[in-house]
């Protein structure tokens, strides 16, 4: 494992997800919340707009694996994706992750206002434009996000588990099925 990376418990990625793509995907999560094509709010942030086991977010996967891979130094599986609109007001609370987050990436989608920062403990700062990214040991790394004080931000998460690591049975969140072997041959 990236000695910084175990250490620090998280790393910031500049440009993890090229601008244009974090757009891309941003542009549709609004789509999908305008249109109401999502799962509501997930309990975690109440009010926000949450979207799991979507196509888009999931592709991602596949694009940032090979960098996430080099930046960790580990060798990973896919596990899945989260992605969460937040709006004025809404807050993430200090909170580690489960078995299948072993390493993630947090990354700024887009925002109209406000602070799209990411907080590790003990008190650690990661500013984010559009693209830009944290990857961390989501069990391990305490995270959150302070109030959001502008009008919308978007954020994907990608999770992956270690290939020959005590979590590898989290692999594709134990939904293989979800996810057809012309996607993942070869991984």
């Amino acid at each position: 494992m990236n000695p910084e990376l175990r250490s620090n418990l998280y790393l910031p990625v500049r440009a993890l997800l090229a601008p244009n793509v974090a757009g891309l995907v941003y542009r549709s999560l609004l789509l999908k919340h305008w249109r109401g094509d999502h799962k509501g709010d997930d309990g975690q942030v109440p009010s926000s707009a949450a979207f799991f086991e979507d196509s888009i977010t999931d592709a991602l996967l596949y694009e940032l694996l090979p960098k996430v891979e080099e930046l960790s130094g580990c060798k990973l599986i896919p596990t899945y994706t989260y992605a969460r609109l937040y709006f004025y007001g809404n807050t993430l609370e200090a909170h580690r992750d489960r078995e299948a987050c072993e390493i993630s990436a947090s990354i700024n989608l887009g925002c109209s206002g406000g602070d799209p920062s990411i907080w590790f403990e003990p008190n650690n700062r990661v500013e984010m434009n559009p693209g830009d990214g944290a990857i961390y040991l989501g069990r391990e790394a305490e995270h959150w996000r302070p109030e959001f004080q502008g009008e919308i931000m978007g954020q994907v998460f990608a999770h992956f588990v270690i290939a020959d690591g005590q979590f590898a049975s989290f692999a594709y969140d134990k939904k293989r099925y979800l996810f057809p072997p012309l996607v993942w041959d070869g991984i």
